[in-house]
Formats: structure tokens, sequence, C-alpha cells
């Protein structure tokens, strides 16, 4: 059996998960034009079936790993959609009329902001990293955690409340 087979089978039995954590990649951003759940869990599984020397030895590691990708996968429409060359999201108007324009209200949250955190994490401590990112976007259990690192389930509530506060401190930086 070839890896893109093994994945392609990997990737149907966990299907409804991955689907919820597309969900959830989406919902965390206020959604994505031209991207919905199902096209985000099938682009993450085309970028999974590229990648070679795949492994995992759970399915939570699996999870985690499709957590990644598809937050990557968010972050780089988010710049698509940003990008100068098609305008940057300014609104164009006249002076006449700028008095007029409602002002947006924020930008809401900022997962490209949240990325960079999370990379800076992982360079502090790889295991608050792994812990919230099998939690916080992934969505397994305390006790899924658990039992994927060899840790006990108070360790990981430990973990979660310190890798919490350290990416809260890191975001106001």
């Amino acid at each position: 059996m070839t890896q893109t087979t093994a994945v392609a089978r990997l990737y149907a039995g966990l299907y409804d998960d991955i689907k919820r954590i597309a969900h959830v990649r989406l919902a965390q951003v206020g959604g994505v034009a031209q991207l919905n759940t199902t096209a985000l869990a099938h682009e993450g599984f085309l970028k999974l079936a590229e990648r070679e020397n795949l492994t995992g030895e759970s399915r939570a590691q699996f999870l985690s790993y499709v957590g990644k990708v598809l937050r990557s996968l968010v972050i780089d429409h988010l710049r698509e959609q940003g990008a100068d060359k098609r305008g940057g999201g300014c609104l164009l108007v006249t002076l006449s009329h700028a008095d007029q324009v409602e002002q947006p209200e924020g930008d809401g949250f900022d997962l490209r902001k949240l990325d960079a955190v999370m990379n800076r994490l992982v360079d502090l401590d790889a295991a608050l990293y792994q812990t919230l990112e099998m939690n916080a976007f992934t969505g397994l259990s305390t006790a899924e955690i658990a039992r994927t690192r060899g840790v006990s389930e108070r360790t990981v509530q430990r973990d979660l409340v310190k890798a919490r506060a350290l990416v809260e401190q890191l975001m106001a930086d």
C-alpha cells in the first residue's frame, strides 16, 4: 500500500473529526472568503497527501498534525485576501464622502499573530506548545492528550494553564 493510499484511508476514517477541526479554524477568524469547512478539509488532505514520510503513532498525533496543516492553510488564505496587490482590504472613498464611511471595529481575532506566537511558544517550551495545539486547535480532551504525551491528566491541565498564560502574554507584546 502506498503512503498516499494509507493517508487517504486514515483521512477517511477521521473525516468527521477533521471537518470539526476545519470548522473551528474558520470560526476562529470569522470565516474566509471562498473557503468553507469542506473545502478546507479537502485542501488539508491534498497537503497531507503530498507529504513524504508522514508518521504518527496515534490518532491524537495525526489530528494534531492535521490541525497544524489546516491552520497554515487558513493563514495562507488570509494572506492572499490581504495582499497589497489586491488592495489590502482598503476602502476607496472621495474626501467629500469620507465622513459618511463607517469605521471598522477592529480586525477581530488575528490568527496570523496567534500563528507567530505559537511559533515562538514551540521554541520556548515544546511540551506546552504540543499540549495547547492538541487541546485548543485539535479539540482533544485532557485524557487523550495525557495518553498521547504519557503524562497525567493533572500535568496536562497545569500545562494548559501555563500555555494559555504564556500565549496571552506573548499576544500582548
